[in-house]
């Protein structure tokens, strides 16, 4: 449609006049929507529930706070009678290591290879260790030692001709 023939469609347009609508269907698009006997019977439930309600928030309200103020003072009693009796605190001993080994060890070891989403393929090395730390304190004969496994995964590259 070139500009021309969109003028004179635009202007074809303006002559026409618009029917009337049906007075019955203006009445009902007018008229507010009648309300569903569901949410009718809702209101009048939730309404129902409300005055039930209120009645116990009245009761409920002073007695939680009365419940609430006797909580404080009952745990400021028992504050108050806890550190009238101090406790005597057992001296804090630290280790102090005098030997200390650190050890890795190789687990396992393969190769695997995939292909990327664009088809390319790569390798990867996969490697288990376990490492592990212990530490010594021979004046007071203690030793710790700890293992954790790792698994190392490290892409190869091909070597393409």
């Amino acid at each position: 449609m070139n500009e021309q023939e969109h003028e004179l469609f635009e202007a074809e347009l303006r002559r026409l006049k618009p029917a009337r609508l049906p007075d019955e269907l203006e009445s009902r698009l007018n008229a507010p929507p009648p309300m569903p006997s569901r949410e009718f019977a809702t209101r009048q439930r939730s309404q129902v529930w409300r005055l039930y309600w209120s009645s116990w928030v009245r009761w409920l309200a002073p007695l939680t706070a009365v419940a609430v103020a006797l909580l404080v003072v009952v745990s400021q009693l028992n504050r108050a009678r806890n550190s009238a009796s101090p406790v005597t605190a057992a001296p804090v001993l630290t280790l102090k290591a005098d030997q200390v080994e650190i050890d890795r060890e190789l687990l396992g070891s393969f190769d695997a290879v995939a292909n990327m989403p664009d088809g390319e393929p790569v390798r990867f090395r996969f490697q288990k260790w376990m490492d592990a730390v212990t530490l010594r304190d021979s004046v007071r004969g203690v030793e710790v030692v700890q293992r954790i496994p790792r698994i190392e995964v490290v892409p190869v590259s091909f070597a393409s001709y």
